[in-house]
């Protein structure tokens, strides 16, 4: 660790903040590279697996400071943008990206298109997804997506806690779910394929029907709050399940049908 973030760390541990503020404000007035160190201290704290939360907040919002108090007006100096963008999407804590893109004025439509490229590569790990995920709601730019970019995906794949991430509570969003899977399951969902190929270009999409199922009715029972002229394929879609469930478990005796839990039951009902 650098000498000046070993003096910080020093500051911060006796809580001793403001002179911890003040050294970091002092070390970028006197550099001839403040964007620079400031990268370099930001790289070095976040390639460590100790936590660094305290350290970055002080080198974070000393430079803000120091760019308001002292009106210091240098160049952004050319950044490796491999770099950069590993640095966005993988290391630096979230809750500072945003100052982060405001220091080094990384614009919107930047951002937007890393965090599309990764969304959309099929190669992209779970963590990796759920981060860029994390990313879009910080920023609220959940708006900027179509919902057949990520919520179709997302439904096809039975990815319910990525969707719950994606939707943050957001009304707006739960209807968008709503309304793509009401017309998912037009004819009560027999045409699903003809809708994935013919509107959405998705074609030879592995698709489990009864994990599909399953999930429309959760959200369904989530989000739907009983609006069956809104939602009328959804609103059918329960009692269709459960009686193709009696008809082929219950009456029929058919093995291939997995026996229903009586917690998988209830949510089918939705007993209350």
């Amino acid at each position: 660790m650098s000498s000046l973030l070993s003096i910080l760390s020093e500051k911060l541990h006796i809580h001793n903040d403001n002179e911890a503020n003040d050294i970091a404000i002092d070390h970028f007035n006197h550099s001839n590279q403040p964007y620079q160190d400031l990268f370099d201290y930001l790289l070095t704290l976040t390639e460590t697996h100790q936590n660094n939360t305290n350290l970055i907040t002080c080198l974070i919002q000393s430079f803000l400071q120091w760019k308001i108090q002292f009106h210091k007006n240098f160049p952004i100096p050319y950044f490796d943008q491999n770099a950069i963008n590993n640095f966005i999407v993988k290391s630096l804590p979230i809750i500072f990206l945003k100052d982060f893109c405001e220091i080094f004025q990384i614009p919107k439509d930047y951002l937007l298109s890393l965090l599309r490229n990764l969304l959309n590569d099929p190669t992209t790990s779970s963590s990796s997804y759920k981060r860029a995920l994390n990313i879009v709601v910080k920023f609220q730019y959940q708006r900027e997506f179509h919902p057949s970019e990520i919520l179709l995906p997302l439904i096809l794949n039975n990815k319910d806690h990525f969707i719950h991430i994606f939707i943050d509570k957001n009304l707006v969003l739960e209807e968008d779910l709503l309304r793509l899977l009401n017309h998912l399951y037009e004819n009560g969902g027999k045409k699903l394929r003809e809708v994935l190929a013919n509107e959405y270009y998705i074609r030879n999409q592995n698709i489990n029907k009864k994990a599909l199922g399953k999930l429309a009715v959760r959200f369904w029972n989530l989000f739907g709050h009983e609006q069956k002229d809104k939602y009328p394929n959804l609103a059918n879609l329960p009692h269709k399940r459960a009686l193709g469930y009696l008809i082929n478990v219950k009456y029929s005796g058919n093995n291939d049908e997995k026996t229903m839990s009586d917690e998988a039951w209830n949510e089918l009902v939705e007993v209350k």
